[in-house]
């Protein structure tokens, strides 16, 4: 066979291929670069509220501990790479978690974090976007807290969503670009 044959019939293969157009996602699957600019606009806007909600110079006990990642999570690159779901569903815990501390009428009702109200609910916002693309219901009932411990409670939440945020941030970002984790990506 000639090359020119040849490279004429490479050419027909393309182009037939390309007329079908790149693979669409199944129903069922994540857009996980939705999640990444989801999870990277959560992250901005919880450095911004983090540098903003003054911290009181109080010590408080918080009885309920905080959803968070742990490492028996499997965050990291190579355990995502075989099986995403024991993250995700923690991740899931988290940003149902944070959408109702966040909530219009969670923490951030009180008088003590009223300077940060619309900032916290724009959060919640961005929680629930990124609980909807993930495929999960949105519940629409806050957090309580007690009265005493609103001041505490404000600077904690977004400590620890601002902590969260950077962890969602870069397992979304890993999840959506689909690069396989090379020796230079040291495990924390």
């Amino acid at each position: 066979m000639s090359s020119s044959l040849l490279l004429a019939l490479c050419v027909w293969f393309l182009a037939l291929f390309g007329a079908f157009g790149a693979p669409t996602r199944a129903a069922g699957d994540v857009n996980y670069t939705q999640c990444k600019v989801l999870s990277v606009k959560l992250n901005a806007m919880a450095r911004d509220l983090y540098h903003k909600v003054e911290s009181k110079k109080m010590a408080v006990i918080i009885d309920e501990p905080p959803v968070s990642i742990r490492p028996i999570d499997t965050c990291d690159p190579w355990s995502l790479q075989s099986n995403k779901e024991t993250c995700q569903s923690r991740i899931i815990l988290a940003l149902k978690n944070y959408t109702r501390i966040f909530h219009k009428d969670g923490v951030f009702i009180s008088d003590a974090c009223s300077n940060w109200r619309e900032q916290a609910n724009e959060i919640a916002e961005v929680t629930g976007d990124l609980l909807r693309v993930l495929k999960e219901p949105v519940e629409d009932a806050p957090l309580d807290s007690v009265n005493w411990h609103d001041s505490a409670l404000c600077r904690d939440s977004v400590e620890r969503l601002y902590s969260f945020s950077i962890i969602s941030a870069r397992v979304f970002s890993f999840l959506a670009s689909r690069v396989a984790p090379t020796a230079e990506m040291k495990q924390c």
